[in-house]
């Protein structure tokens, strides 16, 4: 599970940092459904104030996530 900020909105002088909240590397059914139920995905991004969930079956890497040594 990963955060990806987007960038920064300015509202007079409040400043705001959406994000997206990927999650990867995401069990499916045979089918390649994902096993929670879109409602619930939609449920969980209004409680957390996430733009949107991106959910991948794979690893997903976000360079602006990696650290440097």
């Amino acid at each position: 599970m990963q955060i990806l900020e987007l960038p920064t909105e300015h509202h007079g002088d409040d400043m705001i940092t959406p994000f997206v909240l990927v999650i990867d590397e995401v069990d499916t059914d045979p089918d390649g459904q994902v096993m929670m139920k879109a409602a619930d995905w939609e449920a969980t991004r209004e409680r957390l104030g996430a733009r949107a969930i991106l959910i991948f079956e794979e690893t997903v890497t976000i360079p602006a996530n990696e650290v440097s040594p």
